[in-house]
């Protein structure tokens, strides 16, 4: 009987998630997120890859809270947690680990609400990076167009950097980049 229950209870948080994904091009990096938020207790978890060709790759799990930042019929929806990313500068033997904390928002435009903007910001200062990493940071600002309902399309700027103690900074990704994000 527990088990049942168990199950049952399983199948009826299932109800209340939702899940994202994330794809952004330019034309040297490509980035994937993908999320899972817990509608119950707000709480979001997403994982994400970085990688640019010529200047190596950036692997990231995020936890935050997240909420309405303001009341109304548009809302700003906001979250504020952490980011732990490993980043590996290519051809440089170095590898980074690095706690950011920060966050993200989501404004839509009130009297064009197919539109939105929105943008996040992560940074871990030397005291919160550890292996051969020094300094992360992870910020982006886009504007967004809802096609779907449950989709969007993008254009926005990006810029990743992380530095290492014995070994030249690497700007992983800067400049414009354009995308979709789905949800379901």
């Amino acid at each position: 009987m527990r088990i049942f229950l168990s199950l049952v209870g399983v199948m009826l948080c299932a109800q209340v998630v939702a899940d994202e994904i994330d794809l952004s091009v330019n034309s040297d990096a490509v980035r994937l997120m993908y999320g899972h938020s817990f509608r119950a207790n707000e709480l979001q978890f997403s994982a994400g890859w970085l990688n640019d060709s010529d200047k190596g790759d950036v692997v990231n799990l995020d936890l935050q809270l997240v909420s309405d930042a303001t009341e109304g019929n548009t809302p700003v929806k906001a979250g504020l947690g952490g980011r732990v990313a490993w980043f590996d500068g290519k051809g440089n033997n170095q590898t980074g680990i690095a706690l950011g904390i920060g966050g993200f928002f989501r404004y839509p435009l009130p009297r064009y609400n197919r539109f939105s903007v929105g943008g996040y910001l992560y940074y871990a200062p030397d005291v919160l990076s550890f292996s051969d990493g020094s300094t992360f940071i992870d910020t982006a600002v886009r504007i967004s167009y809802n096609v779907l309902r449950e989709a969007d399309v993008f254009v926005g700027a990006r810029y990743v950097k992380g530095e290492y103690d014995s070994a030249p900074d690497v700007k992983f990704d800067t400049g414009l980049h354009v995308g979709i994000n789905l949800r379901f």
